[in-house]
C-alpha cells in the first residue's frame, strides 16, 4: 500500500536557510512552506499537522487541482463537436474535475533535489468523463530569492480538457488565527457567476463594483462584504501558449512586513478567501490565489481557453514570490 509521504525543498542564501517547503506525494499538495521574517519562522500555508487527515479533506488543502481546475456546468461540455458528459460532484456541475481527481491521488516522485521535486501523475483514458490517458508533471522549485515556481505540463492522446491550478491556502500573519490582509488584483475584467458558481458568459469591468480591487484593500473575517470566490480576467487571449508569466495579485501581512507576489501564463486567476473552510480551521483564515482558465471555459466561447490534444500540450507556470 502507498504511504503519505513529503518531500522537503529548501531555499538557501549562503549558509541561511531562507525558505523550507514540504510537497506530499498525496495531491501534490503544498502542505508548508517556512519562511525567515526578520528574526523569525512563519508557516505561510494552511495544513493539517496530522497527514492522514488530508484523506478527509474536502478543501483541497495545497493541492494541485484538475485535469481541470474549477466549474465545468451541467458537467458537460462538447469536445470537436461530440458531447461530453463528466461526473458531476456540486450538483449537477463538476468542480475540480470531480472525485478523486488530481487532488486525491498518490503522484510518482520522478526527481528530487535540494530546491526541487517533480512530481507525475496518470488518469486513464474516461477518468470522470475525461478523454485520454490524461498525463501530468509538476514540478515546485524554490530559489534563493524566496520565489516558488510552479511548472506544470499535461498531455494526452486525445482531445481533452485539461487547466490544473496549485490551490494553496496563504495566510502571511505571524499568527495564522489573524485574518487581516491586504488584498490587490491586476484585473481590469471579472467573470459574474449563477447562484451555483457557474460563469454567465459575460466579461464584465471592474470599475465601479465590489470587485474593484487594482489598489489593495483589506480583506479579513470581520468584513463580510468582501468574502470573494470570484475569477478575475488579466487577458482576453490565451496566453498559455507561451511560458511567460505576468503578474495577477497579491497579499500583504497584516503587519506590512510580508508580501506574496502570485503571477502565472495562465489568462485568470480565481481568488477565493476561504469561507467554508473548516476545523480545524476558520472560516477566511487562508486565501487562495488560483491561477487558472476561466471556469467553464469549454462551454464559453468568448473566454480565452484551448483543449489539449497531442498537437498542443498544456505548458503553464506559476510563480508565488515572496517580499519582506
Amino acid at each position: 500500500m502507498v504511504q503519505i509521504t513529503t518531500y522537503e525543498i529548501t531555499g538557501q542564501q549562503g549558509d541561511n536557510i531562507n525558505d523550507r517547503l514540504c510537497i506530499s506525494n498525496y495531491g501534490a499538495r503544498l502542505v508548508s512552506w517556512h519562511t525567515q521574517v526578520d528574526d523569525e519562522i512563519r508557516n505561510i500555508v494552511l495544513g493539517y499537522s496530522n497527514l492522514e487527515d488530508y484523506f478527509t479533506d474536502e478543501s483541497y488543502l495545497g493541492a494541485i487541482v484538475g485535469p481541470y481546475a474549477n466549474r465545468i456546468g451541467n458537467s458537460r461540455c462538447k469536445i470537436d463537436g461530440k458531447e461530453i458528459n463528466l461526473a458531476a460532484n456540486e450538483g449537477h456541475n463538476l468542480l475540480h474535475s470531480g472525485a478523486n481527481a488530481f487532488a486525491n491521488q498518490f503522484w510518482q516522485c520522478r526527481d528530487h533535489t535540494k530546491h526541487s521535486v517533480t512530481l507525475t501523475c496518470t488518469l486513464a483514458d474516461g477518468f470522470n468523463g475525461f478523454p485520454g490517458d490524461i498525463n501530468i508533471e509538476v514540478t515546485y522549485e524554490i530559489s534563493s530569492k524566496s520565489e516558488l515556481t510552479i511548472s506544470i505540463k499535461v498531455n494526452s492522446e486525445q482531445l481533452t480538457i485539461a487547466g490544473p491550478t496549485a490551490h494553496p491556502y496563504f495566510n502571511l500573519n505571524k499568527e495564522q488565527s489573524t485574518t487581516e490582509h491586504n488584498l490587490q488584483i491586476f484585473s481590469e475584467h471579472y467573470t459574474p457567476v449563477n447562484n451555483k458558481g457557474i460563469p454567465t458568459g459575460e466579461i464584465t469591468p471592474v470599475n465601479n463594483t465590489q470587485y474593484d480591487f487594482r489598489s489593495a484593500r483589506e480583506v479579513s473575517s470581520k468584513n463580510n462584504t468582501q468574502q470573494l470566490d470570484h475569477n478575475f480576467l488579466l487577458s482576453l487571449i490565451d496566453t498559455t501558449k507561451e511560458l511567460t508569466s505576468f503578474p495577477h495579485a497579491s497579499i500583504e501581512s497584516s503587519d506590512k512586513k510580508l508580501t506574496l507576489h502570485a503571477s502565472s501564463n495562465y489568462p485568470a486567476v480565481q481568488v477565493y478567501t476561504g469561507l467554508h473552510l473548516t476545523a480545524p480551521f476558520k472560516p477566511n483564515q487562508g486565501i487562495c490565489l488560483e491561477p487558472q482558465f476561466c471556469p467553464d471555459s469549454p462551454n464559453q466561447a468568448n473566454f480565452p481557453f484551448h483543449f489539449t490534444s497531442p498537437q498542443q500540450p498544456l505548458a503553464t507556470v506559476i510563480c508565488y514570490k515572496l517580499s519582506k
